[in-house]
């Protein structure tokens, strides 16, 4: 590799020379380039495109919209993976349900079984306050906020009425937005 050298000219017209040693930078290159190369191929990014119906998606909208919240639901989750259900309806709690552990695992299933109790009182909310203890781990946050989503018994029917043509749509759509009530805590 050919060294380069550099004139500087100076105020003074002193002259100095000196060399620019690049080797460093392109065995920096030559290392990392190939690293980042074979790291791309394990990220995989991909999109699940579920459609919604367009009264539902309307109804989403407008309810991510609100301000003000005459309705609030949340979801406490304790580290002995007993979740509570807590409803509030204008500043006063209308419901409040503590689920057990079965067999020291969540149970999934009277969750979902509750909050379909709540959407089809309440079938215009489509926002759950998610509030888990520094304890749960993350998989099981995801975990429940899938279940939180949708109704998993397929007898089961919701329906979300437009508000124009006054048209019920049915859906199996529940909660599918999930705001973190204690990001603010420490």
């Amino acid at each position: 590799m050919a060294k380069t050298y550099h004139k500087i000219k100076r105020t003074e017209d002193f002259e100095a020379n000196f060399e620019l040693d690049l080797s460093p930078m392109l065995a920096l290159m030559v290392c990392l380039i190939p690293i980042m190369l074979l790291s791309t191929v394990f990220v995989k990014v991909t999109v699940i495109d579920t459609p919604l119906p367009q009264v539902v998606q309307k109804a989403i909208e407008n309810d991510r919209k609100k301000k003000q919240r005459s309705v609030e639901i949340t979801v406490a989750m304790h580290k002995n993976k007993e979740l509570q259900l807590l409803v509030t309806v204008d500043g006063k709690t209308s419901v409040k349900k503590s689920i057990k552990a079965t067999a020291n695992a969540w149970n999934y299933s009277d969750l979902n079984a509750e909050l379909v109790k709540v959407k089809q009182q309440y079938p215009k909310v489509f926002q759950l306050n998610l509030n888990p203890t520094k304890e749960v781990s993350y998989d099981e946050i995801v975990k429940i906020m899938d279940e939180v989503r949708t109704v998993k018994d397929e007898n089961i029917k919701l329906y979300v009425t437009d508000e124009d043509t006054k048209e019920k749509v049915e859906t199996n759509i529940m909660f599918p937005d999930v705001i973190f009530a204690n990001v603010l805590e420490g």
